[in-house]
C-alpha cells in the first residue's frame, strides 16, 4: 500500500486532472517540462513534494490559471511553518537560548561559492555577495521585498557560520544559526518561483549545519530533527548535494550511537540521492566502508574504501566547489581520517595488529594535513591516533601522544571528541590515569 501525504496528494490529484484534460500522458507532460516521467509519476501519487519551479512551468503549460502554483505554494508554506502551525504539523526545534554569542569573522564581501555554499541564483558560476553584519541586515527579512538579494544575504551569512564552525570560535554557534534559520523559513512562503526554491535550498543547508551543531552539543534527538528537515527541504528544492550531506551526518550520528547497521542504511541512501555527482559517491562509500568495518566485514571495507580513493582522484571542478573538504589537502585529511577510523574499528573486531598498524599510518597522515585553525579536528584526530596505537598494543605511544592534549580534551564539549576519548579510556584501562598527570 502507498501512503500518500495529504498536501502532496492535493497537488498530485490536481496535476493529474489537468494533464488528463489536456490529453497528455505522464511521459508527454514530463518531456514538455524537461523532467523525467518518473518525477511526474511520483508527484501525482503524492510520493514526492512538488518544486515551485515545476509547479510554475506545469501551470503555464496546462493553462491552469495559477491553480497549481497556488497549491504548491500552500504546501511549501506548511512545510516551512514554525512552532505555531496548524493542526497536524510538526513544530520545528526552537533556537537554543544562549548568552555566549560567538565572535564571527569580520568580512565585508564573500565570493560565492565558498565553504561549499553556492548562490542559488548563480550556482557554480559564482557571484560576489555582501556579508550582513547581523541577521537584521539581510535584505528582505522584514518580508517586504524578498528577492535575489535575500538569497545573497543568507548565503553570505551562512559562509561566516561555516567558517566559524570549522575554526572552532568561542561561543555557542547554534544560537545565531538557528535564529537565522527560523527567520529564513518565515520568508519562504512569501517568495515566488525560483527564489522560493533558492530560499528552501538555503534553509536545507542551514538545517544541516544546525543538526551538526546539535550533534556536537550531544543533543542527538534535536539534531536528527534538523537533519531530517534538511533532507526533506533539499529534495523538495533540488538541493541533492545538501541531502547527501545531511544523510551522511545522520550516518555519523548512528555510528556515535553504536548502530553501524543503521549508519550503513543512511550511507546507502546518501549514495542514491544523485549518482551523477562524483563527490557524493566518494563520501557515501567512505561512510559505508566505516560501517562495514564496525560490522567486521573486511572484504566490503577494502572494496568500498579502495573505490572511494580511486574516485577521489577523479573529482573535478564542480566537486571542488560543492565539497571542498574532499579535495586538495583538506581531502587528504578527510579521507585518511575515515580510513584510520575504519581500520582501527576493523582491528578491534578482528584482533589483527597488522590492520591497526595501517590505522596508525592513516591517522598520522590525516593529522599532518589538518590545518592548525581546525583545533577541534586536531584534538579528535590526536585521540584517534593514540587509540590506534593502543589498539596495536603500543600503550606507551598512546599515552605519550594523548598526554599533551588532555587539558584541552577534558574541557571540550563536542561529542565527536568525547566519543574518541571514551574509546581511548576503555583501551588504556588503568593506564588512563597517566594522562591526567600534570594537566
Amino acid at each position: 500500500m502507498t501512503h500518500e501525504k495529504p498536501g502532496r496528494n492535493e497537488f498530485g490529484q490536481e496535476l493529474r486532472r489537468l494533464r488528463e484534460r489536456a490529453g497528455l500522458t505522464q511521459i508527454q507532460l514530463a518531456a514538455s517540462l524537461d523532467y523525467h516521467h518518473t518525477y511526474v509519476s511520483k508527484i501525482e501519487r503524492g510520493a514526492r513534494l512538488p518544486r515551485i519551479a515545476f509547479a510554475a512551468k506545469a501551470d503555464d503549460l496546462l493553462a491552469a490559471g495559477g491553480t497549481l502554483f497556488a497549491v504548491a505554494t500552500k504546501i511549501r508554506s506548511r512545510l516551512c511553518s514554525g512552532p505555531s502551525t496548524g493542526e497536524g504539523s510538526i513544530p520545528l526545534p526552537r533556537a537554543p537560548r544562549g548568552v555566549d554569542q560567538p565572535r564571527l569573522p569580520l568580512t565585508r564581501y564573500v565570493r560565492l561559492p565558498a565553504f561549499g555554499v553556492t548562490c542559488p541564483s548563480h550556482g557554480i558560476d559564482g557571484c560576489e555577495a555582501l556579508v550582513p553584519g547581523r541577521l537584521a541586515e539581510v535584505p528582505g527579512v522584514d518580508g517586504l521585498a524578498v528577492g535575489s538579494e535575500t538569497l545573497h544575504g543568507f548565503a553570505a551569512l551562512l559562509t561566516t557560520y561555516i567558517d566559524a564552525d570549522v575554526s572552532e570560535v568561542a561561543g555557542d554557534l547554534a544560537v545565531p544559526v538557528e535564529r537565522a534559520l527560523h527567520t529564513l523559513m518565515t520568508l519562504v512562503p512569501m517568495a515566488r518561483g525560483v527564489q522560493a526554491d533558492g530560499l528552501l535550498q538555503l534553509a536545507a543547508r542551514y538545517a544541516d549545519l544546525a543538526g551538526w551543531l546539535r550533534v556536537k552539543r550531544g543533543q542527538h534527538g534535536i539534531a536528527m530533527s534538523w537533519l531530517h528537515r534538511s533532507v526533506e527541504w533539499a529534495l523538495a528544492s533540488g538541493g541533492a548535494g545538501t541531502a547527501c550531506e545531511a544523510l551522511s551526518d545522520m550516518g555519523v550520528l548512528a555510528m556515535i550511537e553504536g548502530d553501524a547497521a543503521t549508519a550503513l542504511d543512511y550511507s546507502r541512501a546518501a549514495a542514491a540521492v544523485d549518482r551523477n555527482r562524483r563527490w557524493t559517491g566518494v563520501q557515501a562509500q567512505l561512510n559505508q566502508a566505516r560501517a562495514h568495518a564496525v560490522l567486521g566485514d573486511h572484504r566490503e571495507f577494502t572494496r568500498l574504501s579502495g573505490s572511494a580513493q580511486r574516485a577521489a582522484g577523479k573529482l573535478d571542478g564542480r566537486d571542488h566547489v560543492e565539497a571542498p573538504w574532499l579535495t586538495g589537502t583538506a581531502g587528504a585529511a578527510y579521507i585518511a581520517s575515515h580510513l584510520a577510523g575504519g581500520l582501527r574499528d576493523l582491528a578491534e573486531v578482528t584482533g589483527r595488529s597488522v590492520i591497526a598498524d595501517r590505522a596508525v599510518t592513516y591517522a598520522e597522515t590525516s593529522l599532518a594535513n589538518v590545518p592548525a585553525r581546525m583545533h577541534g579536528s586536531r584534538l579528535m584526530l590526536t585521540l584517534r591516533l593514540a587509540d590506534s596505537q593502543a589498539c596495536r598494543g603500543d600503550l606507551d605511544a598512546a599515552v605519550e601522544l594523548a598526554r599533551p592534549v588532555m587539558a584541552a580534551v577534558t574541557t571540550a564539549t563536542a561529542t565527536p571528541i568525547r566519543h574518541e576519548l571514551r574509546r581511548l579510556r576503555t583501551r588504556l584501562g588503568d593506564r588512563f590515569t597517566e594522562l591526567l598527570d600534570g594537566r
